[in-house]
């Protein structure tokens, strides 16, 4: 083969690595707009496989439309946030509390814990935001901070949850994601029910504890909730969800 012809050869190659890579960065940006726009979720057809589904929301949601959210047949269950730490309160958690009374959907409320106040003071701060009513889900703890030792952790932990249980006369749901299972939760707390964080597969705990809420998708869409929304599934039917309400 002559210099000129391999010199052609080398541009084709050339092209083709090029045509390669922009098709590849293509692809690429059009499954990450699919993704945050909530075109794709690659949890859904795992998800799909459990027939009460549910939300979680917070004031990064702003102004819901309950009235449109009680008519999506799709929605059995919300939790709302309703504080965090030991002063923070939900701007939004009395008002969408209140509106979803009337809705015909099973509500909860949610505590995001923190590492920097201790687990009574943000249980007292749980408690006088949240009313004491028949008919709600268990109030969940949402764990996502890191930092403290175990036995340190798990003290406050269970100060929160002895108080919270005596006010609400139901076991706390413990919201966790996998390396903070490990580290604080797992071997412990037996008695509380697990909603595991999982937006990519379906969960599986580390020593195969059974879960009973899971977060398959950060990026929903629903009708009357502006922007994205959490989207959730209940390991079990109606009859079972109904079994956790507040007498």
């Amino acid at each position: 083969m002559g210099l000129q012809a391999q010199r052609r050869v080398m541009d084709i190659d050339k092209k083709m690595i090029f045509l390669g890579l922009a098709a590849a960065i293509i692809v690429v940006v059009v499954v990450v707009v699919l993704y945050h726009t909530g075109r794709i979720r690659p949890n859904e057809t795992f998800a799909s496989r459990y027939p009460i589904q549910g939300m979680d929301v917070s004031n990064h949601q702003d102004e819901i439309d309950w009235q449109q959210i009680d008519q999506n047949a799709e929605i059995s269950f919300v939790f709302l946030k309703a504080t965090e730490g030991k002063n923070y309160r939900d701007q939004y958690f009395q008002k969408n509390w209140e509106e979803l009374s009337g809705a015909g959907i099973y509500k909860g409320a949610y505590h995001y814990f923190t590492l920097t106040s201790s687990g009574r003071e943000q249980a007292e701060n749980f408690i006088a935001v949240v009313p004491v009513e028949s008919g709600c889900l268990p109030p969940v703890i949402d764990i996502e901070e890191y930092g403290l030792d175990q036995e340190t952790f798990r003290k406050e932990l269970r100060d929160f949850i002895y108080l919270v249980e005596e006010r609400y006369q139901q076991k706390p749901i413990l919201y966790v994601i996998y390396s903070l299972y490990d580290e604080y939760i797992k071997g412990e707390f037996e008695e509380n029910p697990i909603w595991i964080s999982d937006i990519v597969k379906a969960p599986k705990l580390s020593d195969q504890r059974e879960w009973l809420f899971w977060q398959y998708s950060h990026n929903g869409k629903v009708n009357g909730v502006p922007g994205d929304v959490d989207l959730d599934v209940f390991q079990g039917d109606r009859r079972q969800l109904e079994a956790l309400l507040s007498k």
